[in-house]
């Protein structure tokens, strides 16, 4: 009798031991599904209100914003954003902005210029940047900073058409 009883319990807390796991999965499911997103960041940390590195050869009081790409020789997403960049460099050009836009590689010299070249990429570039100096760890990242080297924003990867006009908007003020 005695053993039957004990059995009982151990039953009864197993049973309430399972639930408890299950209803803490099913919150973490929930919670990681439905919750609220964070602010913008990037694994690296790049978020709104930071202020990057100095790069070499380019002087960020220089224009009132700056546009950094972040981009790699190597990066299939980065040559798939090419025709949005050379608009973006297009408009700003026929619009006569002053806003320069800058292609950072942790590439070498000669491949980043190669590239360049075979790529139609018109475009004052900074080879050789530690991707830890624009915050970044993945490209392709565009990057619209002051002219103190705070980032305003930022967007991440290939863009769709929807991203793209931000970008265009932003870059006009609107």
């Amino acid at each position: 009798m005695e053993q039957g009883r004990w059995t009982k319990y151990l039953e009864i807390s197993s049973n309430v031991a399972v639930l408890v796991v299950a209803v803490m999965l099913l919150a973490m499911l929930v919670s990681a599904r439905f919750g609220q997103p964070g602010k913008q960041t990037f694994a690296k940390g790049l978020e709104k209100g930071q202020v990057l590195a100095p790069l070499p050869s380019l002087k960020y009081s220089a224009a009132p914003q700056t546009v950094l790409l972040a981009l790699s020789t190597t990066c299939s997403y980065c040559k798939e954003s090419l025709p949005f960049y050379r608009r973006l460099i297009q408009e700003q050009f026929k619009a006569g902005s002053r806003t320069p836009i800058v292609a950072v590689f942790p590439n070498s010299e000669t491949d980043v210029e190669k590239y360049k070249q075979q790529n139609q990429l018109n475009i004052q570039s900074v080879a050789a940047v530690d991707s830890s100096i624009v915050k970044v760890a993945g490209t392709p990242t565009l990057i619209l900073i002051d002219a103190d080297g705070r980032v305003r924003d930022f967007w991440v990867g290939l863009l769709s058409s929807d991203e793209e006009q931000q970008v265009l908007s932003a870059l006009q003020g609107k």
